[in-house]
């Protein structure tokens, strides 16, 4: 299995005002040419890589940028990933706006329509710097066993011909850690601020482990998450259940909450911007540390994710359920998903999502969805009798998504044109009157 991660290393501080000053013009110029890469992909609707190589387009905008032909390639690669995820978010904004026509949500359509995505460069953040990736015909990350300042350096090409930039960066023991694991792909520059951030692309190959077992995983508001482990012919156990708490990460984002109400109270914007930064950094800090325990507890396992996919946007302004917005508000499933998937692959494990919409209310035991909430943790079912924890009971309904049941070599998964989850089961048991 190949894992690509990224390392993110600061610019040296003691870099000078005059390297600073050409790296900011470089990057203006690379944003200005993935502007005219747009116009020419809106305007001749070019939508594959064998269109964009194009010399008459290329040979367009390399004169009128003056780059050289790699930086060229380079932001129009980057100008045609920008379009693709337009065209991608459009097409499920207009599946949304579909279903609400034909519900005949007025309230839910009328938001969606205040929310069409925008265009590339058409946003409210069309102004800022676009980064393009440096790869070995532009630029290339160094060691250097002399250099005194830093061990780590990037060499990037410039406006001028023949002539590179040397720029040294600040890593830590943990980056060249990381760098010596795996091999180096490309770069960009990220400009944070003042201050300008390399981020490397690494590529490692790891070993992929066998999969003996599922181990569904429910994200929650008010708890972390709870995991269960799912083993073919074998009956749950007390051992196969787990939860990840998070409430030092609640603790401490309440406080910086607080002291940012204050700031905002008294008018300082300066130490706003940097407590609000501070905030991101711990939120980002306490769920890499959640989705590390979890790749810790699934050796051998397939994770199973449940993505809770439209439960910001089913619950709009309005909607009579204030508490549960603000809630949803704080809630960063996404990234967490995505650093549960980025620790398992370090790992060798297999990461799959699926859409956690009716895990908690309906009986793993029956399947029936004749159930009921007494509180917030617990389910009952008023078909089976069963009384047990929501959490619980929609990770396993999550990892039974992917069950096929046992066979010679462990956890066997179903093909997936083939396979039918549960709640395409239940729903045809409720179409033929089961």
């Amino acid at each position: 299995m190949l894992v690509q991660k990224t390392v993110k290393i600061p610019i040296h501080y003691a870099t000078m005002k005059g390297k600073l000053d050409m790296l900011d013009k470089l990057t203006a110029r690379l944003t200005y040419a993935v502007r005219l890469w747009i116009r020419l992909i809106e305007g001749h609707d070019i939508r594959t890589r064998e269109e964009l190589q194009n010399l008459r387009y290329q040979h367009l905008v390399q004169e009128m940028t003056g780059l050289s032909a790699g930086f060229v390639q380079q932001c129009g690669n980057q100008a045609l990933w920008m379009w693709e995820s337009y065209r991608e978010l459009h097409k499920g904004w207009g599946k949304a706006v579909e279903k609400a026509r034909a519900r005949g949500d007025e309230q839910r359509l009328c938001k969606l329509l205040g929310r069409e995505p925008s265009k590339p460069f058409q946003g409210r953040n069309s102004s800022g710097k676009i980064p393009t990736r440096f790869d070995y015909r532009t630029g290339e990350v160094q060691r250097s066993k002399r250099a005194k300042l830093s061990p780590l350096l990037i060499r990037i090409s410039t406006l001028e011909k023949y002539e590179k930039l040397t720029v040294f960066l600040n890593p830590s023991s943990y980056h060249l850690k990381l760098l010596d694991g795996g091999e180096i792909r490309d770069f960009q520059l990220i400009k944070h601020g003042e201050k300008f951030h390399a981020h490397i692309l690494v590529q490692y190959e790891v070993e992929d482990q066998p999969i003996h077992a599922i181990r569904g995983v429910d994200l929650g508001i008010r708890r972390g998450a709870a995991t269960v482990l799912r083993c073919p012919g074998r009956p749950l156990r007390r051992e196969d259940f787990s939860v990840i708490e998070d409430g030092l990460k609640r603790q401490r984002l309440n406080r910086l909450n607080e002291r940012i109400a204050d700031l905002q109270r008294v008018e300082k914007w300066e130490a706003l911007k940097r407590t609000r930064r501070k905030r991101r950094r711990v939120a980002e800090y306490h769920d890499r540390l959640m989705a590390k325990r979890i790749a810790d507890i699934s050796e051998g396992c397939l994770v199973v994710v449940g993505y809770p996919k439209g439960i910001k946007a089913d619950n709009y302004r309005g909607n009579e359920k204030r508490t549960l917005r603000r809630r949803l508000a704080r809630w960063s499933y996404g990234r967490i998903i995505q650093y549960v998937a980025e620790e398992c692959a370090e790992m060798g494990v297999k990461v799959l999502g699926t859409n956690e919409r009716w895990s908690s209310i309906i009986c793993h035991r029956c399947g029936s969805r004749n159930t009921e909430r007494p509180c917030q943790s617990t389910i009952y079912c008023h078909s089976c009798g069963l009384t047990y924890n929501a959490d619980f009971n929609a990770a396993i309904n999550i990892g039974s998504d992917f069950l096929a049941g046992p066979g010679a070599d462990g956890v066997q998964l179903s093909h997936p044109e083939l396979r039918m989850t549960w709640l395409e089961k239940l729903r045809s048991a409720e179409a033929a009157g089961l």
